[in-house]
């Protein structure tokens, strides 16, 4: 039972931070290009107004499953994640395995309850988004391999324990090229510029989201809020030697956001061509000589 308490409490806090998190990078975005923004509560208040609407557009069985297994996958990313040095509600020894497969899953997910609605900007958004998949899935996958060669373990709470110990990992060489070829791929994961092909508002309608609408576009926006928590504290577990305390653990996902939102205002978006390309290439070759490194 108090398991089930703990859960539920992480859930909401996470979700709300999430929503405060998207409301940082729309308020910071908008400051960068000279606009005022709206407040930072404001995406909270949308989904809540998305929720209070009586009738939602359904294209049967898949399109509703579709964002609840994406919130899912999410949900359960984030209970194997260590938040603070003494805290992880769910642990293996093979976790990081586990968070980075299930952070994954939730774009599967959106692509195929977009798939059944039959739109063509929907079809045209998933293509994108798998393709995106497939080419970050090979310096993703560098990243980690340099980050298990190196501590020698697939235990989060190891990892953690370690950089508590010997420093950060970013301190490392070998484990500083391993993380910027991992904030790449994080910008991918989130589909932010110049990785924002998938929904891409000015060519293809939002993509895989054109179709969705009411309780469905929530269960959307909160996965995004969960999703965009469990992400940059999966960062700074990583590569930032966890935190002591939630303050502490806030403050590090807030400074990894920053950087996604810098990053994000200075590129201009890839088209699908480019954003394969590139990450075949740099965050590859990048990847190749941290695995390397920490081998050796």
């Amino acid at each position: 039972m108090n398991m089930i308490v703990q859960a539920v409490l992480i859930l909401i806090y996470a979700t709300f931070m999430g929503f405060i998190f998207m409301g940082i990078e729309r308020k910071t975005m908008a400051r960068i290009q000279r606009r005022i923004g709206p407040p930072l509560y404001q995406p909270l208040l949308d989904t809540l107004k998305l929720l209070g609407k009586r009738e939602s557009i359904t294209h049967g069985f898949i399109y509703d499953f579709g964002p609840i297994f994406a919130l899912g996958a999410s949900i359960l990313a984030l209970m194997f994640l260590p938040l603070t040095q003494n805290f992880q509600l769910f642990s293996s020894s093979g976790d990081l395995i586990v968070v980075a497969y299930l952070l994954e899953v939730p774009m599967l997910g959106i692509m195929l309850g977009a798939m059944s609605s039959g739109n063509p900007y929907s079809g045209v958004g998933v293509q994108r988004g798998l393709l995106t998949m497939v080419a970050m899935q090979l310096p993703y996958g560098l990243a980690l391999i340099a980050l298990v060669e190196h501590y020698g373990t697939f235990s989060l709470q190891e990892i953690v324990k370690a950089q508590q110990i010997a420093g950060w990992s970013i301190l490392v060489p070998a484990l500083l090229l391993a993380m910027i070829v991992f904030d790449i791929v994080f910008q991918a994961l989130l589909g932010l510029e110049p990785f924002d092909i998938t929904t891409a508002p000015a060519e293809i309608s939002m993509g895989p989201m054109v179709e969705y609408g009411g309780k469905q576009a929530a269960l959307l926006f909160t996965q995004h809020a969960v999703q965009l928590f469990a992400e940059t504290a999966f960062f700074v577990i990583l590569f930032l030697g966890g935190a002591n305390n939630l303050l502490e653990l806030l403050i590090k996902q807030i400074a990894v956001l920053f950087i996604a939102i810098f990053i994000a205002s200075i590129y201009p978006r890839f088209t699908i061509d480019q954003a394969a390309k590139f990450l075949w290439k740099w965050p590859t070759i990048m990847g190749i000589i941290a695995a390397l490194l920490a081998v050796l």
